[in-house]
């Protein structure tokens, strides 16, 4: 058994705070990260995709957070490492699609090929790279929803409150 960390954070910014109010309070940014102590994050931004640390969200002036962390397969694990190994090397192709937040609420489905937001792209590597059924399709998952799934799920091997 290998572990992934799923960690969600407040932020302030105009797009955050829309999701906050839309989502019923709670986290606004969602990553994922694959060890016992990683030391990179993976998410989408504004930016596209992106490659967080700790300290970034630190700067950043994030004061929430909660860390989940995940027992999964050492097979799961080596799709994970595969998967985010073509984000990075393809970087460039990806884009944040601010619409396709907008939609998640009313549950529209719109998916748009190689556009993310966060938490899609977070609950799209739970969903087709490990062994957790995630519930509901990725574009309709918002940060909170983790919360809801990994608080009691026997994968879940920790909780770390105020990661940063």
């Amino acid at each position: 058994m290998k572990k992934i960390n799923i960690l969600l954070t407040k932020y302030s910014d105009l797009t955050s705070n829309l999701i906050y109010h839309i989502a019923g309070h709670g986290y606004t940014h969602a990553s994922v990260a694959l060890g016992d102590s990683p030391q990179e994050y993976y998410s989408f931004n504004y930016k596209g995709f992106a490659i967080e640390t700790l300290e970034k969200h630190k700067r950043r002036g994030v004061r929430r957070s909660r860390c989940y962390q995940v027992n999964v397969s050492d097979e799961a694990y080596r799709r994970m490492e595969e998967k985010i190994k073509i984000f990075k090397e393809n970087k460039r192709l990806y884009k944040y699609s601010r619409i396709a937040v907008l939609c998640c609420v009313p549950h529209l489905p719109l998916k748009f090929r190689n556009r993310y937001f966060c938490s899609q792209f977070v609950a799209e590597l739970l969903e087709n790279e490990t062994e957790i059924d995630i519930g509901r399709k990725p574009c309709f998952f918002l940060p909170n929803h983790f919360s809801l799934l990994l608080e009691k799920h026997p994968r879940c091997a920790g909780v770390i409150e105020n990661a940063l």
